[in-house]
């Protein structure tokens, strides 16, 4: 059976086709032996198609339906060559069967195996444009959603997808939210969101929440439930077009950095780890822009966000870079940062 994938056809479909395509296979054969026994015994179309269904099942019959020389002959032929069609037909569909099973155990198990990676609650319009960044940036991810023709359309598209309610417990443990690095609660209710946020904080203290809200008054009650940041469609959208009024160029420099993939200059965020070099060091000492050539925008330390940082700041481990360059220029800043030990 050939399972090479075709280009923009899902895997499910095939298999529907492939499905299909074997019992139509049975049914043209069958038919095309109850014509043949029509033809050489001369009988009704029932009695020929009865023939030829206890013929192809191996159910043999009496002397019920006599045949003369012509049409024992038929019959051997339609045996042997019928064997094999009916052999071919439950094979393919017995594999079809164990296909899909194993396609969903084998996801199953690639999710059971994650870590460090990020859980996005809801496959809605939001969730996909979260999923799109996290494929663009090659980030390990898993999708909780409830709808089952939400979660057909994730598997289609390949992607791991937990099937269920993303505020019960028991999904947030299947899709791996204990090693989880963060959680996206992207549900059009502001209710379930804020649940979501309680239960994974309960599973994974260190998790970083982040939180739709439709309406701004959720923002402190999913913060207090553990959200780390809460997004207001609205508020956003609102800011954004403002500025696009009154900045023009600087909204527009500002979506070409973060959202154009193809553009080389990008902004990037990173950790300082205990074998980074750059730990202790001043920013004006660290040489930065001469060594790697990106440029440091901000730091956070301590909890503290600092823009535009002095050149006399110290560096700490734990501290996390913002910083605008090339991919190349911020590979090598990564390298200066440290791995993790």
């Amino acid at each position: 059976m050939n399972w090479k994938l075709r280009a923009g056809i899902p895997l499910k479909d095939l298999v529907a086709r492939r499905f299909i395509l074997d019992l139509a296979r049975l049914l043209g054969f069958v038919l095309f032996g109850a014509l043949g026994f029509m033809l050489i015994e001369k009988w009704n179309f029932l009695d020929s198609l009865y023939m030829t269904v206890i013929t192809l099942t191996t159910v043999g019959y009496g002397e019920t339906h006599p045949l003369d020389a012509a049409g024992k002959i038929y019959t051997i032929i339609l045996i042997l060559s019928g064997a094999g069609v009916v052999l071919y037909v439950i094979s393919d569909m017995v594999e079809i069967f164990l296909r899909l099973n194993l396609g969903a155990r084998h996801m199953k198990n690639k999710i059971a195996k994650l870590t460090g990676h990020y859980v996005v609650c809801g496959y809605g319009r939001t969730g996909q444009e979260v999923i799109k960044h996290f494929k663009e940036n090659k980030v390990d991810f898993v999708v909780i959603e409830q709808e089952p023709a939400r979660v057909k359309l994730c598997t289609d598209e390949g992607l791991m997808v937990v099937e269920g309610d993303a505020t019960v417990d028991e999904t947030l443990i299947a899709a791996q939210i204990e090693g989880a690095r963060g959680i996206v609660c992207a549900l059009p209710d502001d209710s379930a969101n804020t649940f979501i946020a309680l239960s994974a904080k309960g599973l994974n203290e260190g998790v970083k929440i982040v939180c739709r809200a439709a309406n701004p008054g959720s923002e402190a009650k999913m913060r207090r439930a553990g959200a780390d940041m809460v997004i207001s469609p609205y508020t956003i959208c609102g800011k954004r077009m403002a500025a696009a009024v009154t900045h023009p160029l600087v909204t527009e420099f500002l979506d070409f950095v973060m959202h154009t993939p193809d553009h080389d200059l990008r902004i990037e965020q990173m950790s300082l780890f205990k074998s980074s070099p750059l730990i202790r060091l001043t920013l004006k000492d660290a040489n930065i822009k001469q060594t790697s050539g990106a440029m440091i925008l901000a730091v956070s330390q301590n909890g503290k966000l600092i823009s535009n940082p002095s050149p006399e700041l110290v560096f700490q481990e734990g501290d996390a870079l913002i910083a605008l360059g090339t991919e190349q220029q911020l590979s090598k800043l990564v390298g200066l940062a440290g791995a993790r030990s």
